[in-house]
């Protein structure tokens, strides 16, 4: 038997040859990377272009439909795409379904292009929803996987992608807009072709096989029996996962976040709902200021500069703030700038600092619950799904409210959303907070926002058993 390969620290004993090992995860091909962020630019700057078009499309259809609905819909058939893939799981190939998606991505914004009613333009918006929700959660997830130490910085930079096509897209519908706006879906329908190999990103989705089996030996013991007495003191032994028992194990602050998680739920549904909302509604208002259609729609691409903008300068500023005073913060700002759009004047600059101050809110949500909870890929899965439903019920909301009293409450119904999050935000502070002051157990330091920190060095990190 070959002998254990030595320890790198003191928390982590030596483990016998006799384990699992994990397989390296497979890499996405260079095809499928640069496929993968020509998507992310068109579902960015689609997505952004149909709210900035709601005034084009009053022009287009008629002002007797309620053309907010397309918004809710195109959500809508996102959150089913996201529901259905985390329901069906590894029982699927990825790579089919990256695959399938793109049908429904290219489908539905032909059918979008082509239709000469309502009725079938919002519909074939549902479907090209499907793609959008189902691209943006299993693309996500392939890159966290599929590029080792480096996942991280990729899948940034996936998103920022994203954004710069957001802050793009608006120009491009206030230049369709000019013509016909349902050039911008045809448009939108063949750059997803060129994305056919994007597919091929699924291949970081499919789990490797263990190396070694966690059978028993000839001599029908197991492993762990046949481990010399040193090493059975030495600690846990790695499981499948590449991880010990011990590592995954809840830590003191998965412990402490209980039913707090629900206060992240509500948190990002109703910011995702917020954002989506102001993306919608901001050019409708700045018609009703006397703006053109063409101009409003360009004008709209303010707000996702100032995303874009925020989301790659401000982490740098504010990475030592906790979490939980950063998001109280961000959100009492952009209620103000939302407050702000209501003066006529002062709307086309408000607008942008919305942008910039809502920016770092949900990145720095998804870091946070990352941090406290025991299986943090299924927390952010679940969050991203409450993200989908806000996208699609906020807006709804919004546009009844608007329909009810008027376009010149759009500001303020935009504000009253925001003032919603931030309420969410301070019960989630106010929880943690309390959670802090009883039951941070020995071994776990935590900073002023609840984030756990490194355990004490003179302290086992491991949950008493």
């Amino acid at each position: 038997m070959r002998e254990a390969a030595p320890a790198r620290g003191p928390a982590v004993p030596a483990v016998p040859v006799e384990t699992w090992q994990a397989a390296p995860g497979p890499r996405m091909a260079r095809s499928a990377v640069v496929s993968a962020f020509c998507m992310f630019f068109l579902l960015g700057a689609f997505t952004a272009s149909i709210g900035a078009s709601l005034p084009a499309l009053r022009e287009r259809f008629g002002s007797g439909h309620a053309v907010g609905d397309i918004v809710s819909l195109y959500n809508f058939g996102a959150l089913a795409a996201t529901a259905a893939i985390g329901l069906l799981g590894r029982r699927i190939r990825m790579r089919l379904v990256i695959g399938a998606l793109l049908v429904f991505l290219a489908a539905g914004t032909a059918g979008m292009g082509l239709s000469a009613g309502w009725t079938s333009y919002v519909s074939f918006a549902a479907v090209a929803g499907v793609g959008y929700g189902g691209m943006t959660l299993t693309l996500n997830t392939a890159f966290a996987r599929g590029f080792g130490e480096r996942s991280f910085v990729m899948v940034n930079r996936l998103n920022g992608v994203f954004g710069v096509g957001a802050m793009l897209g608006p120009l491009a519908a206030g230049l369709a807009g000019r013509f016909d706006i349902r050039v911008l879906a045809l448009a939108a329908c063949l750059v997803s072709l060129t994305c056919v190999l994007v597919h091929r990103a699924g291949v970081a989705l499919e789990d490797p096989a263990p190396a070694r089996q966690p059978s028993g030996t000839r001599d029908g013991t197991s492993p762990a029996a046949r481990q010399p007495s040193g090493a059975a003191d030495a600690g846990p032994v790695e499981v499948r996962d590449g991880t010990s028992p011990a590592a995954r194990q809840p830590s003191g602050a998965a412990q402490r976040l209980g039913w707090s998680f629900v206060l992240f739920l509500a948190v990002g549904l109703f910011y995702a709902g917020t954002e989506t909302s102001v993306g919608t509604w901001q050019s409708t208002q700045l018609v009703n200021t006397g703006w053109s259609a063409a101009a409003a729609t360009t004008a709209a691409s303010g707000f996702w500069a100032g995303m874009a903008l925020g989301r790659f300068v401000l982490p740098r500023l504010t990475h030592r703030v906790p979490p939980s005073t950063l998001l109280p913060l961000h959100l009492a700002a952009a209620v103000g700038m939302l407050t702000l759009a209501a003066v006529p004047h002062l709307a086309l600059l408000a607008y942008p600092l919305a942008g910039l101050c809502l920016a770092p809110v949900l990145p720095t949500l998804v870091t946070w619950v990352s941090r406290l909870a025991r299986v943090p890929q299924r927390a952010t899965s679940v969050l991203t799904l409450c993200c989908m439903l806000g996208n699609a019920v906020v807006p709804a909301v919004v546009q009844t409210l608007v329909g009810s009293h008027g376009t010149t409450t759009i500001p303020l119904v935009l504000a009253a959303s925001c003032a919603v999050t931030l309420c969410w935000t301070v019960g989630l502070w106010w929880a943690q907070r309390g959670r802090n002051a009883s039951g941070t157990g020995p071994g776990t330091r935590t900073d002023s926002g609840g984030s756990p920190r490194a355990p004490l060095p003179s302290q086992d990190p491991r949950p008493a058993v």
